[in-house]
C-alpha cells in the first residue's frame, strides 16, 4: 500500500513537471512568434525552432495521452536542433563533419526504430491445426 501511494507521488510531480515544460514551451512559442512580428523577420532558424517546440509539444501531449514517451520524438527534436546549428552557428573544420555525422546516427537510429516497428507488427502465418 505504501509503494501505492508513493508512486502516485512520483506520478504526480512527473506530470507537474511536464505541465511545467509545457507551458515553457509555449512561452519560447510566443516570444519566437512576436520577435518575428517585432521586426526580427521571418528566418529560418525561427521556424526550425518553432518545429522544435512543436516535436516537444507533441511529446508532452502524446505523454498525457498514453503515460509513454516515444524515443522517436526526441530523435526528431535533436535532428532538427543539430541541422539548425549546423546551418546558423559558424562551424568550421572537423566540427562540422562530426555534426553531419550525428544527423546521420540519429537518422539512422529512426530508421532502426521504423523497421523494428515493422518486424514486431508483422503476424506470423498461422500454422493449418493438424487432427
Amino acid at each position: 500500500m505504501n509503494n501505492n501511494v508513493f508512486f502516485g507521488f512520483i506520478s504526480l510531480i512527473e506530470k507537474g513537471l511536464h505541465l511545467i515544460i509545457l507551458g515553457m514551451v509555449l512561452a519560447l512559442c510566443v516570444n519566437e512568434v512576436g520577435g518575428i512580428f517585432t521586426g526580427g523577420g521571418l528566418k529560418v532558424e525561427s521556424v526550425l525552432m518553432l518545429f522544435i517546440y512543436l516535436e516537444i509539444m507533441q511529446m508532452v501531449n502524446i505523454f498525457f495521452s498514453t503515460g509513454k514517451i516515444p524515443v522517436r520524438y526526441p530523435l526528431y527534436i535533436g535532428m532538427f536542433a543539430l541541422a539548425r546549428h549546423i546551418s546558423f552557428e559558424d562551424i568550421k573544420g572537423i566540427e562540422s563533419l562530426y555534426l553531419s555525422a550525428s544527423v546521420a546516427l540519429l537518422s539512422l537510429a529512426l530508421v532502426g526504430l521504423a523497421y523494428r516497428n515493422k518486424l514486431m507488427n508483422k503476424r506470423v502465418p498461422e500454422l493449418p491445426e493438424v487432427e
